[in-house]
């Protein structure tokens, strides 16, 4: 994708940080949990937002994609607008990626 970059083991010391992907200005990261995985956003001063939790590899960075696709039209400055537009979709790729019909099964 256009504007997206992926930091592979960016810190080599912490082996359950798998990738920071950077999509813009938007900064999501994937982290391992024993044999499972997870999809965060980074909102700002220290908030993370969970966009799928004990998936496997493949089906967290499928999150993270998804995330990044929905909010592909809103602008990446900070505006409450916005702030609740990236709050909406994070909710709703948790929600997806957790539903036993989603990909994630």
């Amino acid at each position: 994708m256009k504007g997206v970059s992926v930091l592979d083991r960016p810190l080599p010391g912490d082996q359950a940080f798998v990738a920071m992907i950077m999509a813009g200005v938007r900064c999501l990261d994937i982290r391992a949990e024993g044999d499972t995985f997870r999809a965060d956003l980074h909102v700002r001063d220290g908030e993370w937002l969970p966009l799928a939790d004990g998936v496997t590899e493949d089906v967290a960075f499928a999150a993270v994609l998804a995330f990044v696709s929905l909010v592909a039209s809103v602008p990446q400055h900070y505006a409450p607008e916005h702030d609740a537009a990236e709050r909406a979709a994070a909710a709703e790729v948790f929600a997806a990626f957790a539903s036993p019909f989603s990909i994630a099964a």
